[in-house]
């Protein structure tokens, strides 16, 4: 009998094979979706911002580069040594996950925080604002979402995906937090815009790789 709908059956199955990962992140989720009902954008924010330490100035400038361009080109590169296809299955997804993430900067064109505080003549709150020393802080309208996130998010989804052993998915998310933690220690960007990144990072990979293996399966039909 012919599958009506493969692509939500191979959906399924990309999720469960996925579930380190995903468990996580749905329960990281959740926790960030209950603060922000609890607190406002503002807030959250300046909690952040306060919790800078000499070790965080020292790490999270380095750890913010996981989630780079040279990384992902990097990344990319290493994994098709190693195993073409899935180096290949990953450039294409940073590719098509970095389009559609640069296409909502563009249309959202939402504000990085000093330009927020800025527009909403909240000017008296720009100095209480901490920099991280030696650091250029993003001045432009394309906080939304976090790209570095997006990348993060698609290297840890591509990366557990093929995993033999499903349990460096916990590692690969930690990772994939971190960044989208150090964009926020940076302030580069809001908390909504990295979970909409980290969102976007996962739900396009596990798309990318259930039509991939559709295409497979018609592929290796007599």
């Amino acid at each position: 009998m012919k599958e009506r709908n493969p692509f939500l059956r191979y959906f399924r199955e990309t999720c469960v094979s996925l579930k380190w990962l995903l468990g996580p992140f749905f329960i990281l989720l959740l926790l960030v979706l209950s603060m922000r009902m609890i607190y406002s954008r503002q807030e959250v924010y300046f909690y952040i911002n306060g919790l800078h330490t000499g070790v965080g100035d020292w790490l999270f400038p380095k750890i913010t580069e996981l989630g780079s361009t040279a990384a992902c080109i990097v990344l990319t590169v290493i994994l098709t040594t190693y195993n073409r296809r899935q180096g290949l299955m990953l450039g294409a997804a940073y590719i098509l996950n970095s389009v559609v993430s640069f296409s909502l900067k563009a249309l959202v064109a939402f504000p990085r925080p000093r330009p927020y505080f800025l527009e909403r003549a909240l000017t008296e709150k720009l100095p209480h604002i901490y920099y991280v020393p030696g650091i250029t802080v993003l001045d432009n309208f394309r906080s939304f979402p976090s790209g570095h996130s997006v990348c993060a998010f698609t290297a840890a989804t591509i990366l557990s995906y093929y995993a033999k052993n499903k349990y460096l998915s916990l590692l690969y998310f930690l990772l994939a937090v971190l960044v989208a933690y150090s964009r926020m220690y940076m302030s580069h960007h809001f908390l909504e815009d990295v979970t909409a990144g980290a969102m976007l990072g996962i739900v396009l990979s596990v798309v990318w790789l259930s039509l991939i293996r559709i295409v497979d399966k018609r592929v290796s039909r007599p």
